[in-house]
């Protein structure tokens, strides 16, 4: 083999390398870095995309949140509208829950109304669109909802316990209250503390409800509470308080 069969075949091995080291190059700066939604199982992931650097794989097999109940009440010359929404984890609750209401005729929307609530872990919702347009009352209702990420809460809900003293039932001219003191009977400060009152028949059927805002409430600190009821209670009426407490702050 002459010498300049060697020189070419050394230049051409040496373009090969080249190229070979360009594309290797190019292979490692396009390559798909290890990613939490890449449907793989790496980068110390317990499950695909879950655990490890990825979100709880506990997160994928959370329950939707379920509409329970919806009921429309007639009082006073103005519609209430109750939604009950049970959030079926015990251990992941929700921030930032988003309901809209549409009142529709003939799929025309005739009014619209939206609120945005926390719901806690293993809580039963009451959301409560009130004072509306009676006539809207015989329309068709649609419910849409939007919810955030689920979080676990930096409040546990068994570490809560509220206890209510002295509750009683009075009339004004107008409305009949239920009054009575708040007792929070553990060291640990609330907040967004809100107070539910449900009216109900001896067959535990919703008559009304109202609510009332307690704000903070302090290491075993007693307040005071008092809720409107649009309608008069009967003999066979029973009465059911419950706390909702934001326990994401």
């Amino acid at each position: 083999m002459s010498w300049r069969t060697k020189k070419r075949i050394k230049i051409t091995l040496f373009f090969v390398l080249i190229i070979l080291i360009f594309v290797l190059f190019l292979a490692l700066i396009t390559k798909e870095k290890p990613s939490c939604f890449d449907g793989v199982q790496n980068q110390g992931e317990l499950g695909v995309d879950c655990g490890g650097p990825c979100p709880p794989c506990r997160i994928f097999e959370l329950k939707e949140p379920k509409i329970e109940l919806i009921k429309k009440f007639d009082f006073r010359g103005v519609l209430d509208i109750l939604i009950v929404v049970l959030n079926q984890n015990y251990d992941y609750g929700l921030l930032d829950f988003k309901v809209k209401i549409k009142i529709k005729k003939e799929n025309v929307v005739l009014l619209e109304k939206e609120k945005s609530v926390f719901i806690n872990p293993g809580q039963r919702k009451y959301i409560i669109f009130e004072n509306l347009p009676l006539k809207y009352i015989n329309y068709d209702l649609d419910i849409e909802t939007e919810r955030g990420d689920w979080i676990r809460p930096k409040i546990s809900p068994d570490k809560v316990e509220i206890d209510f003293q002295n509750v009683k039932i009075t009339k004004d001219e107008n409305f009949y209250i239920l009054s009575g003191n708040v007792l929070n009977k553990r060291n640990l400060a609330l907040n967004n503390v809100k107070i539910f009152g449900l009216l109900l028949s001896d067959y535990d059927e919703i008559l009304n409800i109202s609510s009332f805002n307690l704000g903070s409430l302090g290491p075993l600190e007693v307040k005071e509470f008092k809720i409107l009821f649009k309608i008069q209670p009967t003999p066979h009426s029973k009465f059911k308080l419950i706390p909702d407490v934001n326990l994401f702050y």
